[in-house]
């Protein structure tokens, strides 16, 4: 950064380092030097952890001491635990404090904590980087983690464009490319590209062991590459995206209805044969592939 005056926050609270939160602590470290650095956590561990590798200027379970006087709030827990969240700091947010997030779902997030964050008179900005892992906790962490990543930034709580630019130019300091939405349009877009693999990636692992002649020795022996890259994604928390997954349901039932009707075609196509067909269905999925990627 060029100037001292340039940085969007002096100090930086982070709700719940884990990966994600651990990495942004790690990067703001790194990209944003003498920004103060605040972790709070339920638990102990992630915050001794943080203390022994001086990722944090304060670590601490009590939210008064993280939340009071930090002028950029994130919230790095579940989805699903933001409103309780936000009902118990929303007393220590001082006056201009920005609230954000990296959930994958929006809808909720402005729902819930951006609707209460509002009408107390404060400033709720939704963002989602897409940039994970399907390791959790704070020990898989790393500072680069936001570098060429698109951060969805969703504003149903009416923020200023004074206080969105400040959230803007936070993650592009990180290395992130910000792709303002809607949360409508973002559920959407994460529910075909991300939450509905999840669920096929799962169904992949699953549909491994249908056949229960077979050996696990030797699918074990056989699974490569292209079984282990399909499948990366359903090792992550199990409780983690059947939260997610839930959030976003009414986005997700669509493209999952629309994924059986193409698995039954697919079926229909081998049963009868008819190769050229199946030929035609592959060519269309690599293109869309392509386009895509």
């Amino acid at each position: 950064m060029s100037a001292a005056s340039a940085i969007p926050f002096a100090s930086v609270a982070i709700l719940g380092p884990g990966l994600i939160g651990g990495s942004l602590a790690m990067a703001v470290h790194k990209h944003m030097p003498g920004v103060e650095i605040r972790l709070w956590a339920r638990r102990e561990d992630p915050l001794t952890y943080a203390r022994e590798n001086g990722l944090a200027d304060i670590c601490s379970q009590e939210l008064p001491e993280v939340v009071s006087g930090a002028e950029l709030v994130i919230l790095c827990t579940p989805t699903g635990t933001f409103l309780d969240l936000a009902k118990k700091f929303e007393q220590w947010l001082g006056k201009g404090a920005v609230v954000t997030d990296v959930g994958s779902t929006k809808g909720d997030a402005h729902a819930g904590a951006g609707s209460f964050l509002k009408e107390k008179g404060h400033i709720f900005i939704g963002s989602h980087p897409m940039a994970g892992s399907e390791k959790q906790g704070i020990e898989h962490a790393r500072a680069e983690l936001f570098k060429n990543a698109v951060v969805a930034m969703t504003n149903e709580s009416d923020a200023d464009e004074r206080s969105l630019a400040r959230i803007s130019r936070f993650w592009q300091e990180l290395g992130a490319t910000v792709f303002r939405t809607t949360a409508v349009h973002h559920d959407s877009l994460v529910a075909g590209i991300s939450h509905v693999p999840h669920i096929l990636a799962a169904l992949t692992a699953r549909t491994a062991l249908a056949d229960q002649t077979l050996s696990i020795d030797d699918l074990r022996v056989m699974a490569s590459t292209g079984f282990r890259d399909t499948t990366r994604v359903c090792s992550g928390s199990p409780e983690l995206w059947a939260n997610i997954l839930s959030q976003n349901a009414t986005a997700i039932c669509p493209y999952l209805e629309q994924s059986i009707a193409d698995q039954q075609h697919v079926l229909q196509l081998l049963r009868e044969g008819k190769h050229e067909e199946l030929q035609q269905w592959l060519a269309e999925a690599k293109k869309t592939r392509e386009t895509v990627c």
